[in-house]
């Protein structure tokens, strides 16, 4: 069984102590000790809560504030079940003839008894503490070996033994510690990690790791009376996710914390083939035989394990027997994105895959339906790019293997619908318009795809409600057009000038009822169609930009403040410099939008600014970050149900409070078209 988890607190105790003169390096590495053991991806500890220090080092650590600080530690860390990671650097010495380390602080003089840190009675007081998971603790001083609490006084302490230890000193009670190169080494082992040992290092593991590398000769004192709890860890294995294990990180937490709760009746099975997989749910199915242990855990344990499986056989489907081209990792996102809703990690390759299908089985929400139908939504996505139909053999193999066959008809029927959804656009521009006034033209063209399905002008007077008017015209257009492919039109873009799109809301247009209601409406910025000769390059460098944002951040937005704004032509220079890669959003709406628009939508693919006045709220920046993989179209959804007058606490609730003007490649696509056909500025028929 993996090793539990329960939260991680962390103490690094490193004092410089004059009377014993200065440790060269102390304060280096007890910062890099401390950093490591913080770490998510390594130590796992967690931050001290704020005003609270977890790191106490110089030349100002006394022997009172050293004594109460790992009190406190400890008393924290029981309150929270948390395992107690505590750590001593620096001097230490022993008084008199007893084998007993004098752990010397800031204000210690090596004859003066009370002045000393006892550092085997503060553990033997933080093992004793209830509901502490246990003490994992490094002591790299001279007579380290000292530090041994009283293990025969725990047995009859307030918990009766009932307590973890795992004590780890560079030295023992008699010798001496050199230039904390047992510490150093230490860090460098837990930031490369150690082939072959697994996901997380024991204090065994380090030990001789340490040893071997700094030719040391370490002691490790552990004691384990909480014969419930797996083994203890000291850090996890840097080198664990590059070596491609069976099971990814996520994988590995959902089943160790399916088995946790059973406690000794789960077997201590590593899990490194299918076939270990296989071997653990025969013997968690044999378990259910007996009344004992036949409960809601078990039967959660064997829904895990059932679902890793899955995962694993879904990988290796994909990876050795897929029907169409093998996947790579930008379609791997995209389809993570089409089943789940929101991006997939950062990871590439192999592990983004098994990433992907680990978080597909185990995690994605499935409140409604079957389980297996969010997997079955990414392989049809694949499928899809790859021409494949759901009839394919390797395809109905794969489902009726993993119980998903009517799942997977179900995903290829809603991809085609999305397909029909999506495939006509009805493109509407204003480009005609002068400065911030309104057009007296609009420039319309329905498109299935790339090809053109009809194009025409119509006439309206230069005001909004004469342009929001003459839309009903457009849409009648449109509509009579669309029947003529068997498709209903369900998007549109609407393309105006920067003044037009700093103060329009065209989803807003009455046209019996508004005109997004039925729609998803996609604001575009005009000059694109029409670029003047010193913005000649920029939808070149546009593309280059979306090209960078597919292999950058899931969320690529820049948040720009208030004094950024205020600096435009710096702004606009770090821009041009290529200072900012992404998205622009503002966090508060300037009095004079429009004129901030036009130079910044020059740079950035996407603009995003609050709806209203002052500052867009920390929920709406939020919730853009949150729904990133489904914007823009999710604007709209988010404006429908805003109009609805829904749940206030709903998501689309603060997604409604932004505003957008978007670039992707197929409106690039479509600006290089209308510049091809273009002569003197006359629109193509």
């Amino acid at each position: 069984m993996t090793p539990s988890t329960p939260p991680r607190h962390l103490l690094v105790i490193a004092p410089q102590c004059p009377a014993q003169g200065l440790l060269t390096g102390l304060e280096e590495t007890a910062e890099s000790l401390h950093a490591v053991l913080l770490d998510d991806e390594l130590g796992g500890c967690e931050p001290s809560p704020p005003g609270v220090p977890s790191l106490l080092c110089g030349f100002s650590v006394c022997r009172a504030e050293i004594d109460q600080s790992v009190r406190d530690a400890a008393d924290r860390a029981g309150a929270a079940e948390a395992v107690l990671v505590i750590a001593f650097l620096g001097h230490g010495t022993t008084l008199g003839q007893t084998p007993k380390l004098a752990f010397m602080a800031s204000d210690s003089h090596e004859d003066v008894a009370t002045s000393v840190v006892d550092v085997g009675g503060l553990l033997t007081l933080a093992l004793d503490v209830p509901g502490v998971r246990g003490v994992i603790a490094l002591v790299d001083t001279c007579r380290a070996g000292g530090a041994v609490p009283d293990l025969g006084g725990l047995a009859g302490g307030v918990r009766q033994g009932a307590t973890s230890l795992s004590l780890l000193m560079s030295a023992s009670a008699v010798e001496s510690a050199h230039g904390l190169a047992y510490t150093r080494t230490l860090v460098r082992v837990l930031r490369d990690g150690l082939p072959d040992a697994g996901m997380f290092l024991s204090p065994q593991d380090v030990q001789e790791a340490v040893d071997k590398e700094a030719g040391t000769s370490s002691q490790l004192v552990t004691l384990n009376g909480l014969s419930l709890d797996a083994r203890p860890w000291f850090a996890r294995n840097a080198r664990h996710r590059a070596d491609g294990a069976l099971l990814g990180p996520l994988g590995e937490e959902d089943l160790r914390l399916a088995l946790d709760p059973l406690g000794d009746a789960a077997p201590a099975l590593p899990i490194v083939t299918s076939g270990d997989l296989a071997r653990l749910r025969r013997t968690l199915a044999a378990l259910d035989r007996y009344q004992a242990t036949a409960d809601q855990h078990l039967a959660h344990a064997l829904r895990t394990v059932d679902r890793l499986a899955t995962a694993v056989r879904t990988r290796e489907f994909l990876l050795s027997s897929w029907p169409g081209s093998l996947p790579e990792s930008e379609r791997i996102r995209r389809a993570y994105v089409t089943a789940a809703g929101r991006p997939a990690s950062a990871s590439d390759g192999d592990e983004l895959l098994r990433d992907c299908v680990e978080s597909l089985c185990l995690r994605v929400p499935r409140a409604k339906g079957s389980p297996t139908a969010p997997l079955a939504t990414f392989v049809a996505a694949l499928a899809v790019e790859d021409g494949l139909a759901a009839g394919t053999p390797g395809l109905t193999g794969w489902a009726r293997g993993i119980g998903a066959g009517v799942e997977l008809v179900d995903a290829f029927a809603a991809q085609a619908r999305r397909a029909a959804e999506n495939r006509l656009r009805l493109v509407v521009s204003l480009h005609s318009a002068m400065a911030d006034e309104w057009p007296e033209t609009l420039l319309v063209w329905l498109l299935d795809g790339e090809t053109l399905v009809g194009r025409d002008d119509f006439r309206c007077p230069p005001t909004q409600a004469g342009v929001e008017q003459r839309l009903g015209a457009v849409l009648a257009w449109a509509t009579r057009q669309a029947r003529c492919t068997g498709f209903r039109l369900k998007r549109i873009d609407i393309a105006a000038p920067a003044a037009l799109l700093a103060c329009w809301r065209p989803e807003e247009a009455r046209l019996g009822q508004r005109l997004g209601l039925y729609y998803d409406i996609v604001l575009r910025w005009s000059d694109r169609l029409n670029l003047p000769a010193h913005l000649g390059l920029i939808n070149e460098f546009a593309r280059n930009q979306l090209d960078e944002m597919k292999d950058g951040p899931a969320t690529p937005v820049n948040w720009l403040d208030k004094a950024e704004l205020s600096a435009v032509q710096k702004l606009v220079e770090s821009l041009g410099n290529g200072c900012y890669g992404g998205a622009l959003a503002l966090r508060h709406r300037p009095e004079r939008l429009q004129e901030l628009l036009e130079p910044l939508l020059a740079y950035a693919p996407m603009m995003l600014w609050p709806d209203g006045t002052g500052d867009l709220p920390q929920a709406s920046q939020d919730s853009v970050e949150r729904n990133w993989a489904r914007l823009p179209g999710e604007f709209s959804a988010a404006y429908r149900t805003s109009w609805k007058q829904g749940d206030p606490a709903h998501e689309h609730t603060d997604l409604a409070r932004v505003r957008s003007v978007w670039l992707d490649e197929q409106w690039l696509d479509f600006c290089d078209a209308f510049a091809n056909d273009s002569v003197d500025g006359e629109n193509p028929r």
